[in-house]
């Protein structure tokens, strides 16, 4: 008999209990077993009560009153699998720890993953509002660029400038010529003398298609 068995034994026979509370680490309603009147009953007792891992034991009397209490704090026993459950005693603690310590293995794996796909989703829209930056950032240097010209321009027209000096300050922006558009090419091409090109499918006044 192991140790804890022995004691187990010992305290049953100076005690005499009326029925046994047996705790595991698992629940908090303990097993209730019975004390039989018949011939070798402390033996059956704890055959009884190490059918299952267990880490206290009560002795109670008839109205429940706690007697006296024996813990399982030895060494596993023959009668204990450690390979096929949570075994009892110390080791049944140690099988819990193990447990907890995989649970949070775990979940700082996923975890970890978590974090990484925030990153990435916070680089992507990063990238995202950088390229937007820039696209921002080349309208203004065209708006900016066209205003200058029209401003050159409007100074050059109010300076006396002739139209010549006018149409070469318009042709060399060419975000003017496309902010403009047809009609200004149509301006520049009557000022040189030069006639506008028909429109495709119109013919032109006074004559007959």
């Amino acid at each position: 008999m192991d140790p804890v068995a022995d004691r187990l034994l010992s305290k049953l026979r100076s005690i005499v209990p009326h029925d046994v509370a047996v705790y595991d680490n698992s629940s908090e309603t303990p097993r209730i077993v019975a004390v039989p009147t018949r011939r070798k009953r402390w033996g059956h007792v704890i055959e009884t009560i190490e059918a299952k891992p267990w880490v206290r034991c009560e002795l109670r009397d008839k109205k429940g009153a706690i007697l006296g209490y024996v813990d399982n704090d030895g060494e596993a026993g023959g009668i204990e699998d450690l390979g096929g459950g949570a075994p009892g005693g110390t080791q049944q603690q140690r099988w819990f720890l193990e447990q907890m310590l995989r649970a949070q293995e775990t979940a700082l794996k996923w975890r970890s993953k978590e974090h990484s796909d925030l990153m990435t989703a916070m680089r992507d829209l990063l990238e995202v509002n950088t390229h937007a930056t820039r696209e921002l950032v080349e309208i203004f240097r065209v708006q900016r660029d066209v205003s200058a010209d029209v401003a050159a321009m409007q100074a050059a027209a109010a300076n006396g400038g002739d139209m010549d000096q006018i149409i070469k300050l318009i042709e060399a922006s060419p975000q003017l010529v496309a902010a403009v558009g047809p009609l200004l090419q149509i301006l520049i091409a009557k000022a040189r003398g030069a006639k506008p090109a028909l429109t495709a499918g119109k013919p032109a006044n006074g004559v007959k298609s």
